[in-house]
């Protein structure tokens, strides 16, 4: 009975888990943030520069920067890939000073996320789970700089996973993913 139990508890969750979407702009305290942050110029001109860190345990991270540097080509974003210890992530501040000089920085960490499907096994006598399907998503923090002060201004976690099919290329889910994300922090822009 307790086995039952046990088995649906983690069913329900990994059921569960696969419901997270991105979550809402929220500040350091998990409150909606108050700061007002103005990306883009009226002309679409961007008032900062990107950098991004995407780090996996497989070859997902390819994939990822190809959709932010499209991103950062379509909008005229100037685009830094940085190792995930970067200083910027302490400071604000980036170990290389070689981006121009615009009013925000913005930088975003990035984990995509890749789930295999699972089979039921036999426990026993007992047949222990049930098929799951693989999942592909992201784990993602963006933070908002001030470039004069170095002062975070917005730090904002999203989370986001979806069923794939077991048939298909992981990489054409990461790009939808990442254009998800982006499409999240940047309305404006849409892949063609």
């Amino acid at each position: 009975m307790r086995l039952g139990m046990l088995v649906g508890t983690a069913v329900a969750m990994l059921a569960l888990q696969g419901c997270a979407e991105t979550t809402p702009n929220l500040g350091k305290s998990g409150q909606p943030s108050q700061t007002s942050v103005q990306w883009f110029n009226p002309d679409g001109s961007p008032r900062f520069v990107a950098y991004v860190a995407c780090t996996s345990e497989d070859e997902s991270c390819s994939t990822a920067n190809k959709a932010f540097s499209e991103w950062a080509d379509d909008r005229h974003v100037e685009l830094r890939l940085i190792e995930s210890d970067d200083a910027v992530f302490r400071s604000g501040t980036p170990s290389s000073g070689k981006a121009k000089t615009m009013p925000y920085r913005v930088v975003i960490r990035f984990v995509p996320l890749v789930v295999p499907s699972f089979s039921p096994f036999s426990g026993g006598s007992h047949v222990v789970g049930r098929y799951t399907p693989p999942k592909v998503g992201y784990r993602a923090t963006t933070y908002v700089f001030d470039s004069a002060t170095g002062s975070l201004l917005q730090e904002t976690p999203a989370h986001k996973e979806v069923a794939a099919n077991p048939d298909d290329h992981a990489n054409r889910y990461i790009q939808s993913e990442v254009d998800d994300f982006l499409t999240s922090l940047d309305p404006a822009y849409s892949r063609k």
